[in-house]
């Protein structure tokens, strides 16, 4: 049993701009609440990260690359009505890179019709894990791609949210993993309509502990909804955690695991 932090990736073709299209952080003036913030938020992120990289960055981040991939972490904090603050935390193997992506946050322009969001500080983190696709190409990885490589997070610039029995873990990674694995067995019940049918299979499922610690899921795919129903279950069982933050700040974070139906 092993979770991990999601993060929304891609894979394009290099080419540089070195213009910004986006002046305002929030992202509010081209993501509305009728979409998926998040995915938009990240969409853009990611045209404005390829719009910085010249030939000599591609060219120099292919050469320091390990195992074939760099991993470009960064965060930063902001409030309504002001920009984002100064002490943004950037690691990536490339330094110009680092100076380029760090001057144009601090350029963005605070959105100026904050009304909907809580009057209070907000942190944001992003991981993009670049590798070199089949021509030899500098290009970021799918979140599919990255799964086929057992891609996992280092967690940097974020304190993990955790169960209580973990507080004093050395291994705070270790031992939420154990922890799931754990509370899936201590619970587990297969469906007797399930047993009768011989429907087996293994539902994804995907949640985030929210800033208060609380579980919330959101998506739980499955060869059927009666498998689907038990994973639901067994996940609201899971007790408050002690929430993650980003720089200090409460966050959600979010999580993948899989719960495996199988019939002897």
């Amino acid at each position: 049993m092993r979770y991990q932090l999601l993060f929304f990736l891609f894979t394009f073709t290099l080419f540089s701009q070195e213009n910004s299209s986006q002046k305002y952080f929030p992202f509010n003036d081209l993501c509305n609440r009728e979409v998926d913030y998040s995915d938009c938020e990240k969409e853009i992120l990611k045209n404005e990260i390829l719009s910085l990289i010249s030939p000599e960055i591609e060219k120099d981040i292919i050469e320091k690359m390990i195992d074939n991939k760099a991993a470009l972490t960064f965060a930063f904090v902001y409030s309504p009505n002001n920009p984002i603050r100064k002490d943004i935390d950037i690691d990536f193997i490339n330094d110009e890179l680092k100076i380029k992506i760090t001057k144009y946050l601090l350029e963005l322009l605070p959105y100026p019709d904050n009304d909907f969001l809580e009057d209070n500080s907000k942190a944001k983190r992003f991981e993009f894990v670049f590798i070199k696709n089949l021509n030899n190409n500098l290009s970021i990885a799918s979140d599919e791609v990255l799964k086929e490589m057992k891609y996992k997070s280092e967690f940097k610039f974020i304190s993990r949210p955790y169960p209580i029995e973990c507080k004093n873990s050395s291994d705070i990674g270790n031992c939420v993993n154990n922890y799931f694995s754990n509370h899936i067995v201590k619970n587990f019940r297969y469906p007797n309509k399930a047993l009768r049918r011989g429907i087996q299979g293994k539902v994804e499922c995907k949640f985030y502990i929210d800033k208060d610690g609380t579980i919330v899921i959101q998506e739980l795919e499955g060869p059927d909804k009666l498998l689907e129903d038990e994973a639901e279950r067994i996940l609201k069982k899971i007790p408050k955690f002690v929430n993650g933050t980003i720089k200090g700040i409460p966050v959600k974070i979010s999580f993948s695991i899989p719960i495996t139906f199988k019939l002897d």
